[in-house]
């Protein structure tokens, strides 16, 4: 009868013990002295049985899962776990469930030599295994209930190895060792060689796709293929696509270490699309370039050492528990000589500073003379189509630069407007200006700096420059127009139309001035200096998202609203800064003057609409000119001063409109 049970005690797939239970030798063949006892090992028997059947059903494939489990009253199919982890985590109970079995194939063996035995002996040996198969069960419980899977399994199995009794703690890291090296394995394969093969959503890295980005479930299904066939179809956002999934990441690690880990492995997927344009067709599909990829389009990065770096993660899992800080000292090392090498290329092989350059001129509008040129071949296409067209505004910006001879520096940037002319207000030049967008066309790996964000921050700074700029050419020729006007007629100019306009000039002038010297000259040359002191790329990186939000914020265009475009039609300005919807305001004054320009200026309409519009304008200058004081008073922002010192020079707004 001993034997039976302890045979039965020995079977993985708890089909025998659940035989052994169902029979009724409890009637038959125990001492009445001795049921309590038998009673007490099937209920141990019975806790073991639940650990073994949850590790079975997960080591099966998805069909006899199922059937498994229809036959199974006590469980529900939907509840059943799914996923690598999963199954790694099946293996640690298992690994945690050899003692006991070497210990009952050991007592099996003892009584087998015909000596004497009482159920008490069996009881003590199970007894002693009981805390372990309990705890075992609490996990399993646990897990199930909180529907854990993936990294934030780990870290709950990562807590329970904190535990004051050593032998569940051994018992508990036992058990996390398989889990440790799926999650350790799915890192190695991140950062040295950019592939994520994460079908269940297991790992911290996600891919989602653009077209599906506000569908949660397709992150599930995302694979090493499935993200190539998912992505879109512009290669320059396909690294941009993988993203930290907040979700699974791990207590244990900071979203400040997630984030390098992000970093190297889009750092790989950049070197492997570039090294693949650069040997296969253009022509031909991104995707399957990537797919074809090889270890040696990343050779040039690891420089022979990705052997070392792998197994410097690898070895990870070796530690007998997570050491949080080993894993970060990893991924520092391994992130440092990432950057290091691609500051190297970058600097080297694209020319950093002459593509900051290229970006300074033209986003920025550095190169004054050339968009000057723009604006003026723009005027003459619009007088000879007579309509604002889309096609006006490339042609003018090719045509400028072929008269500027900068044909070569335009090579990798292309002007066109985001929406048709049909949507916008085609009385509006104003309106057509705000919907222009400049791409640029950069070389890797400087996908890594200028991503799709990076790339509309600019362009959201280029559009409020050129609408400044556009303001300033159109007064220029209201005034020469006034002036040639009063030449040839021989006739009084009309000064209170001249004074407005002088007015108007004078704010755009040191507008345009506070934000070209005051703003965009210092932040530029502290993001040059740091590229010119050759710092790591993660340095470059840094510094380059400092200097695109600092421009931001001092140009007044950042708001805690999603659409931040400009739109000079609302008279009440919905910006979340009130600078910037004074501003507009004041744009808006600027267009209306320089439309009603070429009216009689004698007639009384006119004069009407003038006084509007000074009205107007005295009404905004002194809100803005009063926001400043009180800013000023309230904080110690240089340009802010700078800006208020410039358009409130002798303090000459301020008196005139009785600002304290």
């Amino acid at each position: 009868m001993i034997h039976d049970l302890l045979l039965s005690c020995l079977t993985k797939t708890g089909l025998g013990i659940q035989s052994f239970m169902d029979n009724n030798a409890i009637e038959h063949f125990i001492h009445p002295c001795e049921r309590q006892l038998y009673i007490e090992i099937l209920n141990i028997i019975n806790v073991l049985q639940e650990v073994v059947q949850f590790t079975v059903l997960l080591r099966l494939d998805e069909d006899e899962r199922c059937k498994r489990l229809i036959m199974n009253e006590n469980h529900n199919v939907e509840e059943l776990p799914h996923g690598f982890y999963f199954i790694n985590f099946a293996k640690g109970i298992e690994a945690a469930l050899e003692e006991y079995y070497d210990n009952i194939i050991q007592l099996e063996t003892f009584c087998s030599k015909n000596k004497p035995n009482s159920l008490a002996f069996v009881h003590d040996a199970l007894q002693e295994k009981l805390p372990i198969f309990l705890f075992l069960r609490k996990l399993i419980c646990e897990i199930r209930m909180q529907k854990l899977h993936g990294c934030t399994m780990l870290h709950s199995l990562h807590q329970h190895s904190e535990h004051g009794d050593f032998q569940l703690e051994r018992i508990t890291n036992i058990v996390m060792k398989p889990v440790k090296f799926a999650f350790f394995s799915s890192l190695a394969h991140w950062l040295i060689f950019g592939v994520i093969d994460d079908v269940h959503s297991e790992f911290f890295i996600k891919f989602s796709p653009l077209d599906e980005s506000s569908n949660n479930t397709s992150c599930s299904k995302s694979s090493a293929n499935n993200t190539r066939l998912n992505a879109a179809a512009n290669c320059e956002d396909y690294i941009w696509q993988y993203e930290i999934n907040m979700c699974q990441l791990p207590g244990f690690l900071s979203t400040i270490v997630a984030e390098k880990v992000l970093f190297v492995g889009q750092t790989i997927l950049v070197f492997k699309m570039g090294r693949s344009f650069q040997r296969n067709n253009k022509n031909e599909h991104w995707a399957n370039n990537l797919s074809d990829s090889t270890p040696n389009d990343i050779y040039e990065l690891w420089n022979g050492k990705e052997s070392l770096f792998f197994g410097m993660v690898e070895d990870l899992n070796n530690d007998e528990k997570i050491d949080v800080f080993h894993i970060e000292s990893v991924i520092n090392e391994i992130k440092k000589y990432v950057s290091m090498r691609l500051s190297e290329i970058a600097l080297n092989e694209v020319d950093l500073e002459r593509q900051m350059g290229l970006i300074k001129d033209f986003y920025l509008l550095g190169r004054g003379e050339f968009y000057l040129e723009f604006l003026s071949q723009l005027t003459r296409a619009s007088d000879v189509y007579c309509d604002s067209s889309s096609k006006n505004y490339t042609r003018s910006f090719e045509l400028a630069a072929t008269v500027m001879g900068i044909t070569d520096d335009l090579e990798n940037f292309s002007l066109s407007v985001q929406k048709t002319i049909g949507e916008l207000d085609e009385n509006s030049e104003f309106r057509i200006l705000e919907n222009l967008h400049l791409k640029y066309i950069y070389k890797w790996p400087l996908n890594l700096l200028f991503s799709p964000k990076a790339i509309e921050r600019y362009n959201q700074i280029f559009r409020f420059l050129l609408i400044i700029r556009k303001l300033q050419y159109d007064l220029q020729q209201v005034w020469k127009t006034q002036i040639l006007a009063a030449k040839l007629m021989s006739g009084p100019t009309n000064m209170k139309m001249m004074n407005l306009l002088n007015q108007l000039m004078f704010f755009l002038n040191n507008l345009q001035y506070y934000i070209q010297v005051d703003v965009l000259e210092s932040q530029f040359s502290i993001l040059i200096n740091v590229i010119r002191k050759k710092a790591d790329f993660e340095e470059i990186q840094r510094k380059h998202t400092v200097f695109l939000a600092n421009v931001l914020s001092q140009c007044f265009l950042l708001s805690g609203s999603k659409d931040s475009q400009m739109n000079s039609t609302r008279t009440t300005c919905q910006s979340q800064n009130p600078i910037y919807g004074i501003i507009l305001e004041l744009f808006y004054i600027c267009e209306q003057f320089s439309c009603i320009s070429a009216k009689e200026s004698t007639s009384d309409g006119f004069l009407k609409e003038l006084d509007n519009l000074e009205e107007r304008f005295g009404v905004q200058i002194a809100s803005l000119v009063q926001l400043l004081l009180n800013i000023k008073t309230a904080s110690c922002l240089g340009p802010l001063s700078q800006l208020l010192l410039r358009l409130d020079f002798n303090h000459w707004f301020s008196s005139t409109h009785n600002i304290s």
